[in-house]
Order: C-alpha cells, then structure tokens, then sequence
C-alpha cells in the first residue's frame, strides 16, 4: 500500500525588524511589561530579524532606548502599569479611527474572560458578546450598509460566549466613562499582566500569561466589511 503524500507546512513569516525587538522585549520583562501595539502595513522581510538589543543585563529603559534608535518609524512611550504603547511617529495605523472610538461605559471582564475578549471578541459584530459594544455597533453598520448596497441579504450574527463570559452578567466597579478603544484594551493587557505576576502553585505550562495586543489596518477597496479594508486586531 502506497504512503500518502507528506503535505508541507506552511512556512512562518516573518516577523517585522519592530515585532522581532518587540517579542526580544517580551522576553527579557516578561512580568513587567505588556505591549499596546498600533503597527504599520508593511512588507514582510525575506528572513527573520535578528533584534540586538544590547546586553542581557540591560535596564528596560536602555532596551527601550535602543529600540527607539532602531526602529524611528515608531514611537515608544512607558505607560502606567507597565504598557508599552508603540505607534506610528507620522501617519497613523488605523486610518478609521477604530481606537479612537468612544465607550458609554467599560468595566474589566473577569479574569478567566479576558483572553476571550482580547483574541475573539475585539472585532465582534454583536454588541452583546463584547465588552466594547460601541465598537461592535459600529463594524456592524458598515457591515450592513455594505450589504445593501451591494445587495447582499440580511445576515443574523451567530456567536456565544464559552463559560459565562457575558457582560450583562459581569458588569461591576470600577466603571471606566468615555474612554477609547484603546484606553480599554490597554487596562485589558495590564490586568492580564497583573494576573500573571500574581503567586501560584499551578505548574509553569497552566500559568496565565500577560496578553499584549496588536492592531493593524489592511486596506482592500473590496473588503465587505464597507470599510475599504479589514481592521485586524490581534494578540501576541
């Protein structure tokens, strides 16, 4: 009987010189610091990055320094409770203002929710299964617009959360009033940090990690989300 065909991997692509000193940063303070990262679209590299950030012993102020020098595209400033917001110094990486976009209200989502809420929810088209329902409402009117005029038929959205993760049962002090998008995913990235430096008897592989986000913006002028691109909101 004949073997099938091995079918290969694809292969990984490659990080960007800013993402390689970004995760080398990661690494070094892993329980200091979670990065909020607004990324330019840009071409991948041929080959992985080598990121050089100076001597293992380095402080991270001199590692912040050194990837300043190294990446000037970028601004990086040191937030209160270790964020690392990195931003386009010219331009912007999200042309929408998508970050920018205001919150009634927002409160944490509980602890075991949070990386529901940062990996599949941050572009969710149901308000109810977000804990940034303005944002939600708004992908969802593009969304809609888009059909109509493109005569596509009127969708339900299918979704729910696993565990109770839903925020109409969660909704608790403190209440953040009239912050951004991206106020809240940063206060999402330093509890999940706070989370991770807390004492544990569970074994290194069930710890929770810190959870940095990542936001780009890729522009398609016949993207059906009516946006002329596709936001893409992820986690690192």
């Amino acid at each position: 009987m004949a073997c099938a065909t091995a079918v290969p991997l694809p292969a990984t692509v490659p990080s960007t010189p800013i993402e390689a000193a970004l995760d080398v940063l990661r690494s070094r303070f892993a329980n200091q610091v979670v990065v909020g990262f607004e990324e330019l679209w840009e071409a991948r590299p041929d080959s992985e990055p080598i990121a050089d950030l100076g001597p293992p012993n380095s402080s991270l102020q001199q590692v912040l320094d050194r990837i300043r020098r190294q990446n000037p595209r970028y601004r990086i400033d040191l937030l209160a409770g270790g964020l690392v917001h990195v931003y386009p110094v010219h331009g912007t990486a999200d042309p929408l203002g998508l970050l920018d976009i205001r919150l009634h209200e927002f409160f944490l989502p509980p602890d075991d929710c949070l990386p529901q809420q940062m990996i599949d929810r941050m572009d969710s088209l149901s308000a109810g299964l977000s804990y940034t329902p303005e944002l939600s409402e708004y992908l969802l009117r593009k969304k809609l617009k888009w059909n109509r005029e493109h005569g596509n038929p009127v969708f339900g959205i299918a979704g729910d959360f696993l565990g109770d993760c839903e925020p109409s049962h969660h909704r608790h002090d403190p209440i953040y009033q009239n912050i951004t998008v991206r106020e809240a995913m940063n206060l999402m990235a330093i509890r999940s940090l706070q989370i991770a430096c807390r004492p544990t008897n569970k074994p290194a592989w069930a710890r929770p990690k810190p959870i940095s986000w990542k936001f780009r913006f890729r522009r398609r002028n016949d993207a059906d989300t009516g946006l002329s691109g596709v936001p893409v909101f992820q986690t690192f």
